[in-house]
């Protein structure tokens, strides 16, 4: 692995804007339970029972059931090495990094991370789809701990903001990481098997001359674009190439 985090590390010296899609494989280091996995969240709940839009507003007390521990297992994780990286990454080397994230967790955000777009939404806020309002989720956060449903003012249940089988991906999220994509000269896919449209097309808006980076366990359908791939956690990986760039700022971009 050592070659290739040094590769990684010349490549993130080079660059100037680096554009970001993280996916499970970012949080599953932080001890979040991904969804399709064998031991993920599907695996003992259906994608229908939980996340449906429909399915919400004919019985929410089944979503805030679920929430108690889902919620509070997001809260109590803490960002890993890999966010850590990619806020060191903008803090401390000036790059421009922009993350569209498939995560919900909001670990990229308590990193440092300050350009981060939630692609699938956020468990930060909630909103209500009859008026308008939002408030942070803590806020009614005791109200579905203590077994009730959280309402509105206006009598509404309130939605948390993250996206349903049945909705939309939010506009802002979405445009601003296409922006990103199209404008990088580093694209880093991030701990996700591109499975999941239309998050998994982002990377491919980047422009031809842009270098591409795949940390994944696993396969992935762009491997074959791939300036590098590296079969490894995204956390160790992202935090010996950062350790790397931080002794010596000098590397030169691989050809």
């Amino acid at each position: 692995m050592q070659q290739n985090t040094v590769r990684l590390a010349a490549y993130l010296a080079a660059a100037e804007r680096v554009a970001v899609l993280s996916g499970a494989g970012m949080s599953t280091e932080s001890g979040i339970p991904d969804f399709r996995s064998a031991t993920g969240v599907y695996a003992t709940v259906t994608s229908e029972e939980i996340f449906d839009l429909e399915a919400f507003w004919r019985q929410p007390e089944d979503f805030y059931a679920f929430a108690r521990s889902f919620f509070g297992d997001m809260w109590a994780a803490e960002p890993n090495a890999g966010h850590r990286a990619l806020a060191r990454l903008e803090q401390e080397f000036g790059k421009r990094v922009d993350i569209a994230t498939q995560n919900i967790d909001t670990l990229h955000q308590r990193a440092g991370s300050s350009r981060v777009h939630p692609v699938h939404g956020t468990i930060e806020t909630v909103s209500c789809l009859r008026c308008g309002a939002q408030r942070p989720t803590l806020e009614v956060r005791p109200t579905f701990a203590a077994g009730r449903v959280p309402k509105c003012a206006c009598g509404c249940v309130w939605k948390p903001d993250i996206v349903f089988f049945g909705e939309a991906l939010p506009d802002r999220a979405i445009t601003d990481s296409l922006a990103a994509m199209r404008e990088a000269d580093l694209v880093l896919v991030l701990g996700t098997s591109l499975a999941v449209y239309p998050a998994a097309g982002l990377p491919r808006q980047r422009q031809a001359a842009a270098s591409l980076i795949v940390i994944n366990r696993t396969p992935t359908p762009l491997d074959g674009e791939a300036d590098l791939v590296c079969r490894d956690s995204v956390g160790v990986v992202l935090d010996e190439a950062i350790h790397i760039l931080a002794a010596d700022q000098s590397l030169s971009r691989p050809t």
